[in-house]
């Protein structure tokens, strides 16, 4: 298939992508039996938190609306949340 004609991804996609990655992970974690990996899945996680805070913290520069900069903090907040649950704070 030819890209050049493929619509490009916004910036709320790609943070909203870094959420389900982040997700992702830290159910990875959950499902670990090996500690080791374990924690890499959940450092992998806060790497993906960390990628969309730094995509919040100018919102307006990377095109974000009231209600994608809304859901997007709420996501953080679950993400955070769940990464407490491990002892794991951001």
């Amino acid at each position: 298939m030819d890209r050049r004609g493929a619509e490009q991804p916004t910036w709320f996609r790609f943070l909203q992508i870094e959420c389900d990655l982040a997700m992702t992970f830290i159910e990875s974690a959950r499902i670990h039996s090996n500690v080791q990996h374990s924690a890499r899945s959940l450092g992998n996680a806060r790497k993906a938190l960390a990628e969309v805070q730094r995509g919040l913290t100018q919102p307006v520069a990377r095109g974000l609306g009231e209600e994608e900069i809304s859901f997007l903090e709420q996501r953080c907040t679950v993400i955070e949340l769940a990464l407490e649950s491990f002892g794991v704070s951001n």
